[in-house]
């Protein structure tokens, strides 16, 4: 058996990993103080000062903020509010890079978001918004269906909009990009497990229920950072 020359450090190592609350702390303090840290807001700039501090205090060389360009989106107001056969808004967030929309239109529930529920309502989505709920194995399905694919299918099956529903109870809307490096298609929306439960209730005993969805959500060149650090080597090379 050959020896392990870096047994010694390996051990430190993962002695390390297993009893350090370095990583712990350095979350608490990004989570504490500087918030979401959402794609060109002042947060993400602040976390990226204070991860570039840390690099320092660990020792590591030529510690620098590398700035980059990106297309990136920023959230709006949003409104989603009920209009026929009675007037309740709702709360809701926009889906990440959701273009800004002022729309009406008519809804369609498809529950889990089952790729078999779409081929059984197929042209009927079109014109329509969208509900889905965020549960990955919808029925038992043997492979995971990403928000994606559903909202991906309520865009080919001509849908004007998609409402994401968490499926999760007493956890707020849930929420998760809908675009690739710009907008997203058509508008989409989340709402919480308890509310998209009142809607589809409201579906189930009206038939049809019209709503609006009302956003000012745009896409705009923004400058990320990757925080980078050298560790040198003890030898040459």
């Amino acid at each position: 058996m050959l020896a392990n020359r870096f047994l010694d450090i390996e051990r430190q190592m993962l002695g390390d990993i297993y009893t350090s609350s370095e990583p712990l702390d350095n979350l608490t303090v990004l989570c504490d103080e500087f918030g979401s840290r959402f794609g060109g807001t002042e947060g993400e700039r602040l976390a990226a000062e204070f991860m570039q501090q840390k690099l320092i205090d660990y020792g590591l060389k030529n510690v620098h903020l590398e700035p980059i360009e990106y297309i990136g989106w920023r959230r709006g107001e949003t409104t989603l509010e009920i209009i026929e056969p009675i007037q309740k808004e709702i709360p809701c967030i926009s889906l990440p890079h959701s273009p800004a929309t002022n729309m009406e239109a008519l809804l369609i529930d498809l529950g889990n978001g089952h790729p078999d529920k779409f081929a059984e309502l197929g042209e009927e989505i079109a014109g329509k918004v969208v509900m889905a709920n965020s549960e990955i194995r919808p029925g038992g399905i043997d492979r995971w269906v990403h928000r994606g694919e559903k909202y991906g299918r309520s865009v080919l099956a001509g849908a004007a909009g998609f409402i994401f529903i968490n499926h999760y109870p007493g956890y707020g809307p849930a929420t998760g990009g809908i675009g690739r490096g710009g907008e997203g298609l058509i508008p989409g929306i989340s709402v919480s497990h308890e509310d998209g439960a009142y809607v589809q209730r409201l579906v189930k005993r009206h038939g049809q229920v019209k709503i609006r969805v009302v956003s000012s959500d745009m896409c705009e060149p923004m400058i990320s950072w990757n925080v980078i650090g050298d560790l040198p080597g003890s030898q040459p090379d």
